[in-house]
């Protein structure tokens, strides 16, 4: 079940003390992106085998953009980007595929993406405002944690979860306390699990890393 985008009220507070200028121009842009890509999401979600999730990395938010159609990880129609190409180092038969069937693999061996803010905006010169991590105080909690729970997925207890870039993982670890609830089993978070290189990257050997994928298989 997608959230209703107009329920995050608090949430849009706290985006317009981020954004104090851009945030009512661009709301039109922010639910169409919203609907789209969380639609995108229960799409990929539903090819998942079995439902059961296996290796989880949690990121900030889907890409700007301010027309065109909405870009995202879990779209097979979304261009290759930084991300995608990480996974496909990570997955080795996902490597050299097309996004759509790069997201066939990723499903097959139960990974899933989560998003920890629902509004996609350009982070990049906020994350070290605490404006930023008053605005993931609430999303960590109304909409990651609401959106795990709300899920028909099961989680292994072996599960494996990596943080896709370094500001945004301190701030989601810090607001949840250094844990999510995945299916009423808590999942301790640290920033050991952050799998960012030194340019802010996600890293492809990090992730494989962190989620104990053998190379070879």
């Amino acid at each position: 079940m997608i959230q209703d985008f107009e329920r995050f009220e608090n949430e849009f507070d706290a985006l317009r003390k981020l954004f104090p200028t851009r945030v009512d121009a661009a709301l039109p842009r922010l639910r169409e992106i919203y609907h789209y890509t969380e639609e995108r999401w229960h799409e990929y979600a539903a090819e998942i085998p079995e439902g059961v999730v296996r290796y989880v990395l949690i990121a900030e938010a889907p890409p700007w953009s301010s027309d065109g159609t909405p870009q995202f990880l879990l779209d097979p129609e979304s261009r290759s980007r930084l991300l995608l190409g990480a996974l496909q180092r990570v997955f080795p038969q996902a490597n050299s595929k097309s996004p759509a069937d790069t997201l066939k693999v990723l499903a097959k061996h139960g990974f899933l993406l989560l998003d920890s803010i629902p509004f996609a905006m350009d982070y990049s010169s906020k994350r070290s405002s605490p404006r930023y991590d008053d605005l993931l105080r609430l999303t960590a909690r109304t909409y990651l944690q609401a959106k795990i729970d709300a899920s028909p997925l099961t989680w292994s207890r072996k599960m494996r979860v990596a943080f896709a870039f370094k500001r945004n993982a301190r701030a989601i670890i810090g607001a949840c306390g250094g844990q999510l609830s995945f299916g009423g089993n808590l999942h301790t978070l640290s920033t050991e699990q952050i799998a960012a290189n030194g340019a802010g990257y996600p890293d492809a050997l990090k992730l494989r890393n962190l989620y104990e994928v053998d190379p070879a298989r």
